[in-house]
């Protein structure tokens, strides 16, 4: 019994994929950058006491979270393999690096 709930566990984890937190704080996305599988989530939170965005222009993995306010996640799924940059529309430095497998 215990080996068929730890097979379902880990088949279960297989299919959903695994979710990366992103923290946008200071202005800047941390980490920087970030290894992901097809399937796999990146949630991304917002420390800082104002707003921010994440967004993509990558045909493959297309994104706009619009506007996060303070305190608040936004998920979304990675659905292509390929290296990505993800940017914020109202803070133009910060930048995050995606490589997807």
């Amino acid at each position: 019994m215990t080996k068929l709930l730890i097979g379902l566990g880990l088949a279960s984890t297989l299919l959903l994929g695994a979710n990366h937190i992103v923290d946008q704080k200071d202005k800047t996305f941390i980490p920087h950058t970030l290894n992901v599988k097809v399937g796999d989530t990146i949630t991304f939170k917002n420390s800082d006491p104002f707003a921010h965005n994440a967004y993509t222009d990558d045909e493959a993995n297309e994104f706009d979270i619009g506007m996060q306010k303070p305190g608040v996640d936004k998920t979304i799924t990675v659905k292509v393999a390929g290296k990505f940059n993800v940017e914020c529309a109202i803070h133009p430095n910060m930048l995050l690096e995606v490589t997807a497998k």
